[in-house]
């Protein structure tokens, strides 16, 4: 896998607020295969749960950025462009932006979840002594099994990174809502700038 510049320093502050320093050596390797799932216990769930928290994205501590609400959003819109409108039209129009919004969410939380589904199935298949370390201290790993995981990460995330944008059908289902909504109201008649204009040749 490829890593771009911007990628890598997103993934440089990842790794040092999961407790790593640093950018492995060699970005494009690929950490060794582990083995297979050991058993469950109440101290290994325990040391999974503890590695999972220690993780910005499995336990979600981020906060994220401020931003303006649709229906400010929606206010500002209205007052900028000056149209002679009814209510009902800027009412759906913020309808669509939390629509959207929605869909989105949607897609980040179940990329989210896979990401957490293959950190998990990696924890479960180290012995007690690592999956200790990497619930506790992952500094005390010894410098090659440091640099695996390191890997792993930068793998996982990179992955979440990618699958997580906005996909093509979430955008095309925005898309038809917004020009929806125009031709309802005939806002092309008013405004060239609309959403149901016909394709540029």
């Amino acid at each position: 896998m490829r890593y771009n510049l911007p990628a890598l320093l997103i993934l440089s502050l990842f790794l040092s607020l999961t407790g790593c320093n640093g950018l492995p050596r060699a970005t494009t390797d690929n950490a060794p295969p582990l083995g297979p799932v050991l058993p469950d216990s109440e101290a290994r769930n325990a040391w999974i749960a503890q590695a999972l928290a220690r993780d910005p994205l499995a336990s979600q501590n981020r906060q994220p950025a401020p931003r303006q609400s649709n229906a400010q959003v929606v206010a500002k819109l209205r007052q900028k462009r000056d149209l002679q409108l009814p209510d009902a039209y800027w009412t759906q129009w913020q309808r669509n932006l939390d629509a959207f919004d929605a869909d989105t969410l949607r897609h980040k939380e179940a990329q989210r979840a896979l990401y957490i589904a293959t950190f998990t199935d990696q924890l479960k298949r180290v012995d007690d002594l690592t999956l200790q370390r990497l619930a506790n201290a992952p500094d005390t790993l010894d410098a090659a099994t440091r640099e695996d995981w390191k890997l792993r990460l930068i793998d996982r995330y990179s992955r979440y990174i990618i699958d997580s944008e906005v996909n093509r059908d979430i955008i095309d289902a925005h898309l038809q809502r917004m020009a929806q909504m125009d031709r309802q109201y005939g806002v092309c008649a008013l405004d060239s700038d609309c959403w149901d204009r016909p394709p540029t040749p």
